[in-house]
């Protein structure tokens, strides 16, 4: 592991900011020679049977429901940067964006083998972490949880930006090699936004679409996660 704290840039919060042409022109920009490759599933039976396979694991897509494409904006992401960003908002986006929204950011890393950080993970030292992690604040909720179909020790903090009305759960999941010379990261994070500047005419929704609801949707994709072996970065 490293203490480089890494989240995609591709949040809801981005997407719903900009116009359509202002997202293509500028993710294009942050990825460089890249363009980022986006996506939007048209509907909840397409979204519910999609599985994220990539190189370093599978894991599936957040439940979904047909209120989603109906009450809100639809469900819609990219791939950037080798990871992935996806989430849902309301529906007018230009002019609301970013004010009510669920995002979800996924990424992989390959580190070398790490033993005093695995021994914490193992040992469910959570203080070891918020000690060793810089981007870790104080008031930063911090533990040590499993998830996955091999039961994968993962890191999770929960942070709150007021000011943004963002919450954020990053669950930092990990496997090494047989040989523990190598050990692979899989970073999940679930992003809920309830500005202060939400219209009223949409608050109904904010009972509906709350943090709560995100985690408990969440579970899907955590339950899901299968890290790949392959340890060539």
């Amino acid at each position: 592991m490293k203490s480089i704290y890494v989240i995609l840039l591709i949040t809801l919060t981005f997407f719903n900011a900009c116009s359509n042409r202002d997202i293509n022109n500028t993710m294009a920009a942050m990825a460089g020679n890249k363009p980022a490759q986006f996506f939007y599933f048209r509907n909840m039976h397409d979204a519910n049977s999609y599985v994220f396979d990539e190189k370093d694991y599978n894991v599936s897509m957040i439940p979904t429901y047909k209120k989603d494409w109906i009450k809100m904006g639809g469900w819609q992401g990219a791939y950037i940067y080798g990871g992935i960003g996806y989430g849902l908002d309301i529906k007018e986006v230009k002019k609301y964006g970013g004010v009510l929204s669920y995002g979800i950011n996924i990424s992989s890393h390959i580190y070398p083998y790490n033993k005093t950080e695995d021994d914490a993970l193992q040992r469910g030292d959570a203080e070891y972490f918020k000690k060793r992690y810089r981007w870790i604040k104080p008031e930063d909720k911090v533990s040590i949880e499993h998830h996955g179909k091999e039961n994968y020790p993962c890191l999770v903090v929960k942070q709150i930006f007021k000011k943004r009305g963002r919450i954020e759960k990053l669950y930092r999941c990990f496997k090494h090699n047989k040989e523990k010379t190598k050990e692979k990261e899989v970073s999940i994070n679930f992003i809920y936004t309830h500005s202060s500047n939400l219209p009223k005419r949409y608050e109904r929704l904010a009972k509906e679409y709350t943090y709560e609801d995100l985690l408990k949707r969440g579970k899907r994709v955590l339950d899901s996660l299968y890290i790949k072996d392959g340890w060539d970065e």
